[in-house]
């Protein structure tokens, strides 16, 4: 068993741990910023060691892997001391505040090459989307023209939902990084291409919010976001993604060629040559517990057994995987569409 420690006790914490045991990976310690919490939060998820002290689990010898599910503000400080102290990172999206912090934390994976250094863009091993990659390689559509990325939910649309630092801007919070940075590197991979300019509009509806303590607070952070990608090879892009709609939506992918088109929606793939849409969905090669359901979850089950094949000397098996170098080359599209913003 490989173990990993995961820090940060939020969504990210409840999604890892079942689905990391599910590919066969040992969770062995939990590090939170409150003891309380943590200790309460191990204890619904079976994680045996807990901390309020982040650098405690980097010290653990039963922690091979880190993973890092904290605030945007928090990932370079600990991306980095994880690298330094030899543990293997996986870090949560988007990758830092900003590309001076995202350069600094490649350039600490740089230096420790033995070391993998990931971003958690677990959609890139979901089988559908490897096949559409494989597609577009193959010239099943011909030379991709554009592509449309839409993520719309009501997750944050009601006012009374209390401030946390997804609210901040300061600590990384927005839908732009939550979101966009998903669907800006999906798109990286599939056309296998780099974004050379990008410009969009981000905004704010919801601008104030109670904190928990019945403090009300402006809210920083965006919860809508529309922009526009070029890429070097000719292609354009649109994503688009809101969390403050009145309902939601399945996330949704279309790509379109000069002579067809691919749609990722509802985990299912289907091909257009210019007529209806046909269900080309591959079958999934991981088996999962009826708990773990929908894209992320699943994505998270394959980057799993990627890791342990991987540390087992499979180093081919995170072939996939978006390493630092991604992640820095999304945070600067992020950082570009954030100086275009209106």
């Amino acid at each position: 068993m490989t173990g990993v420690g995961i820090i940060g006790t939020g969504w990210g914490a409840r999604v890892q741990v079942p689905a990391f045991r599910s590919a066969g990976l040992e969770v062995t310690a939990l590090a939170g910023s409150q003891a309380a919490k943590t200790a309460r939060i191990a204890g619904e998820l079976g994680v045996a060691w807990h901390t309020a002290d982040w650098r405690m689990l980097l010290e653990r010898p039963d922690v091979d892997v880190v993973s890092i599910v904290t605030p945007p503000g928090m990932h370079c400080a600990m991306a980095v001391a994880a690298l330094e102290s030899g543990k293997h990172v996986l870090c949560e999206k988007p990758t830092a505040l900003d590309g001076t912090e995202a350069a600094a934390m490649r350039a600490a994976a740089v230096a420790r090459p033995a070391q993998f250094a990931l971003i958690d863009h677990e959609l890139r091993f979901l089988p559908a989307l490897r096949h559409a990659r494989d597609l577009i390689v193959q010239g099943a559509i011909g030379a991709v023209r554009h592509a449309e990325a839409r993520s719309v939910n009501r997750s944050r649309s009601d006012p009374g939902r209390a401030w946390n630092w997804w609210s901040a801007a300061a600590q990384g919070g927005g839908v732009l990084g939550a979101i966009g940075s998903h669907q800006i590197d999906l798109l990286r991979y599939l056309l296998a291409d780099e974004v050379v300019f990008a410009s969009g509009v981000t905004h704010t509806f919801i601008a104030e919010r109670r904190d928990r303590s019945g403090v009300l607070r402006p809210v920083t952070a965006d919860d809508y976001v529309a922009a526009n990608l070029y890429f070097a090879g000719g292609a354009a892009a649109t994503i688009m993604a809101s969390v403050v709609a009145p309902h939601d939506e399945p996330n949704s992918l279309t790509i379109s060629g000069a002579a067809g088109a691919l749609r990722f929606v509802g985990g299912r793939l289907r091909h257009s040559v210019g007529g209806e849409f046909v269900d080309v969905t591959p079958a999934h090669s991981q088996s999962f517990p009826a708990d773990i359901d929908g894209d992320f979850p699943q994505g998270t089950v394959y980057l799993g057994a990627a890791l342990r094949a991987a540390l087992a000397g499979d180093r081919a098996a995170l072939a996939l995987a978006a390493t630092f170098d991604d992640g820095l080359a999304v945070q600067r599209v992020i950082d570009l569409i954030r100086a275009s913003r209106i």
